[in-house]
């Protein structure tokens, strides 16, 4: 009867170890569930990086033409709907006063960018900048795709 009544323990044992099993797959199922999500984010990250490359050049070019009073270069970026809205003149004028408060430098903040099919592609950079004025400033620049080249749509800067 001894052996017998051992036999149960030693069961009981096992029926432990094997809950410790589980328990043990239990958390390797959760690292990969946490890793293939961390991978997730890094590709995505890396694609949106990637995607909003090009626009972000256009607004860096635009937003640092402004800076350095350039209405020319800017008007330049500017897609062909944004020339029917504001002539060189205007956008000369707004240069000229927006220009030397907003004459440092920028941080990206955001950037977005659209696609529908049928329809043009768009983005958005947001830029946060400390203006010479002592306040910090809020520039959005909307770009749009046009015959495969990246134009400014508009732009608008407001303080925080």
């Amino acid at each position: 009867m001894t052996e017998n009544s051992e036999e149960p323990i030693q069961s009981v044992s096992d029926n432990g170890g094997g809950k410790k099993k589980k328990k043990r797959s239990a958390k390797k199922i959760i690292g990969i569930v946490v890793l293939a999500i961390a991978g997730m984010v890094v590709v995505s990250t890396f694609f949106v990086n990637s995607a909003t490359k090009a626009p972000l050049a256009v607004s860096d070019l635009f937003l640092n033409s402004v800076q350095a009073g350039d209405a020319g270069l800017a008007y330049e970026l500017f897609s062909s709907e944004a020339k029917t809205t504001i002539s060189l003149d205007q956008l000369q004028s707004i240069v000229n006063r927006v220009g030397p408060i907003l004459d440092s430098t920028e941080k990206v903040t955001g950037k977005t960018i659209n696609g529908e099919t049928g329809s043009a592609a768009t983005s958005q950079i947001t830029y946060e900048i400390k203006g010479t004025d002592g306040k910090t400033y809020k520039v959005i620049v909307n770009l749009m795709k046009e015959n495969d080249i990246w134009r400014v749509l508009n732009f608008d800067s407001n303080a925080k």
